[in-house]
């Protein structure tokens, strides 16, 4: 660099004295010089010299100057730096938001995911980023929006406006570890939307994550009130389904409670009296076909199974399986989830035309009880922290992971076309710091507060504070779904 400015100054102190070449006309005039013109233009050429000589002298002691003070001010940059690194490395070793901090002002801009760029050479053997593969990062950015500006989410999610004491949980950004995610851009997402249909279909955490998307959508409409469910109903947690319309885009982001993916309903007759009722493993719920609101016919299709195929939720409760007209009494939870997805993957391959819709789903979100469940006073409400530390194993889930990877595939390589795998098992794993735990109502918290350590209540350590972990995936399901409409445009 100070070589460079040496040589461009000194080109300007000598008048850009630098070879080049002459047009032809010029270099036949310069032949044709006289005997009387030579020695004036030998004489003059002398006194340039001279000039030059002296010019150039000055030029090198200015520049030799200008070396020395730029060496100068490059160690001294050098050294506030390695200093403040210092400084900043002692201020806060045990905080994981400095540390953060602190590796974030360290490293490498990455490459953006899905958006025309490369990514970083190290990333996969393809060449391919796994956005899935990263780590938790403080930003004081976020969230995307507040709870209290979004009239789409349900009380219990609402964990500041129920008491809840610190913030912390919505301040967490996902940063994959060879590329970065596109920002979400709110009003992006709805001009590809425009007449379109999102539809959600699985259990409560789906629509934990169908009401964050709400949310962030409707940052991008200044009327709120031009957001509206079109049967009138309010969001709350029922049975059946709801709609919400964006009028100014003609776009409707739909959710269908449907916690098995294929319907429950009476035992036949004649069956033991030990059943309550029997999952029909071998067919979709019947709302996918629900008059003018099929499935098929979304353009945004996502899915999520998993926190329902436990034992005290199926057969513990007198809830047993059905193929056909028989039901399997032999039939354990872990075989039958297998066969619901099986029976999901055989519709979609049925049912769906992949260049209208993209199919996505969502794998499983983990629980962080600690000292029991639901029923058994397990806790969370200590947990105010992610842990930094991913984990190595997910044996613990493979219950609930191993049948989507067989059946569907994984997020590299899914087994059916037009299907995305939002892989959010291991980052979520992380995050038991983002559960509602007592905060589930403005009532129940302070309640809870003020029992005595004889007293328990209920804590829900398996849905999610909006704003919170919910949102990280729809930025993922974010860049899903525009990579997939910048390839259908190139096309």
């Amino acid at each position: 660099m100070l070589q460079s400015t040496r040589i461009v100054f000194q080109l300007k102190l000598l008048g850009g004295r630098h070879v080049r070449s002459l047009p032809r006309g010029a270099q036949s005039n310069r032949r044709r010089l006289t005997n009387k013109h030579r020695p004036v233009r030998r004489a003059g050429a002398a006194r340039a010299a001279m000039l030059g000589l002296s010019v150039k002298r000055v030029a090198m002691a200015i520049t030799g100057r200008l070396e020395k003070a730029g060496i100068v001010l490059l160690l001294t940059v050098m050294a506030a730096s390695a200093v403040a690194a210092v400084l900043l490395l002692l201020a806060c070793p045990a905080s994981p938001r400095c540390s953060v901090a602190f590796g974030s002002a360290l490293s490498v801009p990455k490459k953006l995911w899905g958006f025309g760029f490369s990514v970083a050479p190290d990333a996969s053997a393809s060449g391919e980023c796994d956005i899935f593969d990263g780590e938790w990062v403080w930003d004081d950015s976020y969230p995307l929006y507040e709870s209290r500006d979004c009239p789409f989410v349900d009380t219990a999610f609402r964990c500041s406006e129920n008491g809840r004491p610190n913030t912390s949980y919505a301040k967490w950004r996902w940063q994959p570890s060879h590329c970065d995610l596109p920002r979400f851009d709110a009003k992006s997402m709805l001009e590809r939307l425009r007449n379109k249909r999102v539809i959600f279909a699985g259990d409560s955490i789906g629509r934990n994550q169908w009401e964050s998307l709400l949310c962030m959508l409707s940052t991008g409409v200044s009327n709120k009130s031009s957001i509206y469910e079109t049967n009138g109903n309010p969001i709350t947690k029922h049975k059946g389904f709801l709609i919400f319309k964006f009028t100014d885009y003609n776009c409707t982001v739909e959710y269908y409670r449907s916690p098995f993916l294929v319907p429950q309903g009476h035992a036949p007759a004649g069956t033991p009296m030990v059943l309550n009722s029997t999952i029909r493993v071998d067919v979709m719920d019947w709302m996918s076909e629900y008059n003018r609101g099929k499935w098929s016919d979304a353009d945004l299709l996502i899915f999520n199974s998993g926190h329902w195929w436990l034992y005290g939720k199926t057969i513990g409760r007198g809830n047993y399986f059905q193929e056909g007209d028989e039901v399997k009494m032999d039939m354990t939870v872990s075989d039958a989830y297998i066969r619901s997805i099986q029976t999901l993957s055989d519709w979609l391959h049925r049912e769906i035309n992949t260049s209208k819709t993209q199919t996505v789903f969502r794998t499983y979100s983990p629980t962080h009880f600690s000292g029991g469940d639901w029923s058994t006073g397990g806790t969370c409400q200590l947990d105010n922290l992610p842990d930094m530390t991913p984990y190595k194993s997910l044996e613990q889930w493979a219950d609930m992971l191993k049948p989507v990877n067989d059946v569907l595939g994984s997020n590299f390589r899914p087994k059916l076309a037009g299907l995305e795998i939002l892989n959010v098992t291991r980052m979520t794993a992380q995050r038991r710091d983002g559960h509602p735990s007592l905060f589930i109502s403005p009532s129940s918290s302070s309640q809870t507060l003020n029992k005595t350590t004889t007293e328990t209540e209920v804590e829900d350590c398996s849905h999610w504070c909006l704003p919170g972990v919910p949102d990280t995936w729809n930025e993922l399901l974010y860049a899903l779904f525009m990579k997939r409409q910048m390839t259908l445009s190139e096309h």
